[in-house]
């Protein structure tokens, strides 16, 4: 991990804030990766399709345990249980990389 010096004001010794520094880098790049309105982030829905890609619940597990798209778990230390995130993006490139290219008969 890398960490950036901030000079302060009034003192000779400068603030070490890697931290903040890593987590305003990662949050403008992924708000970079957002294409408009899309969200970088989606659930998986409890029933049906997924509203933004069509797949179901399965799909999307099925994927993120295959390695074809990304996908995080969000829990506290110690829990068993948390919530999985996929990554929109990754999803969207795996549908454009399955896309046949199309015969222009």
């Amino acid at each position: 991990m890398t960490t950036t010096s901030i000079e302060t004001p009034g003192s000779n010794a400068p603030a070490i804030t890697p931290a903040s520094v890593t987590l305003k880098t990662t949050v403008r790049d992924l708000l970079a990766d957002r294409d408009g309105r899309l969200p970088v982030w989606i659930r998986s829905p409890k029933s049906g399709p997924e509203f933004f890609t069509g797949f179901s619940r399965s799909k999307l597990y099925e994927l993120a345990t295959a390695g074809a798209i990304r996908s995080v778990s969000i829990r506290q230390p110690g829990q068993v249980r948390g919530t999985r995130l996929f990554g929109l993006t990754s999803i969207l490139d795996f549908i454009e990389k399955q896309a046949s290219p199309v015969d222009p008969r």
